[in-house]
């Protein structure tokens, strides 16, 4: 296989209890860790950051990092290399820390996880794809205008089509709020029916069946990444009831929330190594005072 321009090494989901300490030390590879939530203290060379959910840090190699934590901090951690090039000399200079508030980085992540748990063809090379994406990303510094993943609700939506992007603009605002199609409708500025439309010949699928696919979405998001139980996530994505939730979650996922997230819990401090050649070192301990 050729030499991949980002080869990513290891990822891994972890969870430090609090007490638990990364001892500061360095590698020859580079790091990006994504605090999801917790609080405690980075430290990055000579200086040190208090833990914030949301929070990237990129460290390059030879620099001096660990961590502290003082609550639960939830992170997920990927390593890798990156061949002399543009990029390569971009990261360098890039900033060491950006606040990243949208959730399809977590999911870029996960979906680099997934893939080395699984390895099916071509799963290095994909995995490759996903965080040179992150990497450029994170040197554009554009949080904000980065893209939803549409693909799996359905399909791109063309720029030129107002009304759609409208409408999708209104589920993602109001998602967890009762929502109808009319209510959907007037914020797109048409009629029922030419809303319907525009969903069936973009998405090939209604309005609603967005809607709960996209509020299923967001609820995967908070069993990864929060302790709330799944009554309180089905309330916060806009469910009236956790039957209805668990009944629409398990005939889109094909298992009930409470098995995916058993599943999910399955890979927590699980090394899941990309390049079959390469040794994680272990570095947390926990705290002495246990």
């Amino acid at each position: 296989m050729a030499a991949l321009p980002v080869d990513v090494l290891w990822i891994a989901r972890y969870d430090y209890r609090p007490g638990w300490s990364l001892p500061v030390h360095s590698h020859d590879y580079l790091q990006m860790i994504l605090f999801l939530d917790g609080q405690g203290t980075f430290a990055l060379s000579d200086d040190t950051f208090p833990i914030r959910g949301g929070e990237l840090f990129l460290i390059r190699s030879g620099e001096n990092h660990g961590l502290r934590a003082e609550s639960l901090v939830r992170t997920l951690d990927v390593k890798f290399r990156v061949e002399p090039g543009e990029l390569e000399q971009a990261l360098r200079s890039a900033a060491r820390m950006m606040v990243w508030h949208e959730p399809s980085l977590a999911a870029r992540l996960e979906r680099i996880r997934t893939e080395g748990e699984r390895k099916p063809a071509f799963y290095r090379e994909l995995c490759s794809v996903l965080l040179t994406e992150i990497l450029y990303q994170y040197l554009r510094q554009d949080l904000h205008t980065a893209p939803a993943d549409d693909e799996a609700l359905g399909g791109h939506i063309p720029p030129q089509d107002q009304i759609l992007e409208r409408a999708v603009a209104c589920v993602r605002g109001c998602y967890h709020q009762p929502l109808s199609v009319r209510e959907m409708a007037r914020v797109a500025g048409c009629t029922d029916r030419t809303l319907r439309l525009h969903f069936q010949e973009v998405l090939q699928m209604r309005p609603l069946i967005y809607l709960q696919r996209h509020r299923i979405a967001q609820a995967k998001l908070l069993i990864q990444h929060s302790d709330y139980s799944l009554k309180e996530i089905a309330e916060q994505v806009g469910f009236q009831t956790v039957h209805h939730f668990t009944r629409l979650f398990t005939a889109l996922e094909g298992r009930s929330p409470a098995a995916w997230r058993r599943n999910y819990l399955e890979g927590i401090r699980k090394d899941v190594y990309i390049n079959p050649t390469f040794e994680n070192r272990i570095f947390t301990v926990g705290d002495s005072r246990d």
